[in-house]
């Protein structure tokens, strides 16, 4: 197996990264774990810096860059241009993963000399599905986990988006499609650079038969302003040439009465500021913006 770049972007999970890494083993050794602790604090970076792992290379930005920015750190390095990785493999730290999955991955993509990526079936902890291919319905600015193939558990089909979670890429490709959009910030990001990929006549893939385990109860504790803050206004930077008018009011109008029936009233105010400042341009991280 040529040697692979495993990216984990740690933001105050660092006690899961033990049992990540325990995960990640393969048998010829080649792999090399860039962890970039994303300006989360002190303590965090002092557990990173105790992590006993020779494959590991440690990162620390100055400020909160988001998943997309914070990806994009990790490729744009020196080390990483050094070393000249072929593929790199993109980690949740609350994910983890059957011995030999990257290998496996990266025999699948060398098969399909036209595939940018490719991302494993996702499921939770307990085995219930979480991801399982994805598709884009345009006019709806919506991306859809539609377990498209349930009843095909052991062939490799193309997909509409890869799974940040867990999902292998070509280098060049992906940087020939100018890398992950950190407009954005977190979340559409997927989407984006998939359609980028399709774009430049790369297709994208899901490999059922290879399962990666996803503690989503981590990530999900609680509905978040600012998860509804970038949902919304990533949503229109992404489709907004694609949705109709009538389907943006729908979908204004549905999370705004969403977040009203259960009283979340901050949501419903980051929800319409998610909105106004994609109708003001404005980027990036909300505390960050000019």
């Amino acid at each position: 197996m040529p040697q692979v770049l495993v990216i984990i972007i740690n933001y105050k999970a660092e006690d899961l990264l033990p049992g990540v890494l325990k995960s990640l083993q393969e048998e010829d050794g080649a792999l090399s774990i860039a962890i970039l602790d994303n300006s989360s604090t002190d303590a965090s970076w002092n557990k990173l810096k105790s992590l006993d792992d020779d494959r590991v290379q440690l990162f620390r930005s100055a400020s909160n860059l988001g998943f997309t920015g914070g990806i994009n750190f990790v490729l744009r390095s020196e080390w990483v241009e050094q070393q000249n990785f072929p593929y790199f493999f993109l980690l949740n730290p609350d994910a983890y993963c059957p011995g030999g999955l990257v290998g496996n991955l990266v025999s699948l993509l060398q098969q399909h000399a036209n595939a940018a990526c490719i991302s494993p079936r996702i499921t939770h902890m307990d085995g219930r599905p979480w991801y399982e291919g994805a598709t884009i319905q345009y006019s709806k600015g919506k991306v859809v986990m539609d377990g498209m193939v349930k009843k095909q558990h052991g062939r490799v089909q193309e997909t509409d988006v890869f799974n940040g979670c867990a999902a292998l890429f070509d280098m060049h490709k992906v940087v020939k499609a100018g890398l992950f959009n950190e407009a954005l910030f977190m979340y559409y990001d997927e989407a984006d650079l998939s359609i980028k990929l399709t774009q430049l006549g790369y297709t994208i893939l899901y490999a059922p038969h290879l399962i990666v385990k996803h503690d989503v109860s981590y990530t999900t504790r609680k509905i978040s302003h600012l998860k509804t803050y970038y949902m919304t206004r990533n949503k229109f930077l992404v489709f907004n040439n694609t949705m109709s008018t009538g389907q943006k009011l729908l979908f204004l109008a549905h999370e705004l009465a969403l977040h009203g029936k259960h009283l979340r009233i901050k949501n419903m105010l980051f929800h319409m500021k998610g909105y106004i400042d994609f109708t003001l341009g404005r980027t990036g991280a909300i505390n960050q913006q000019s």
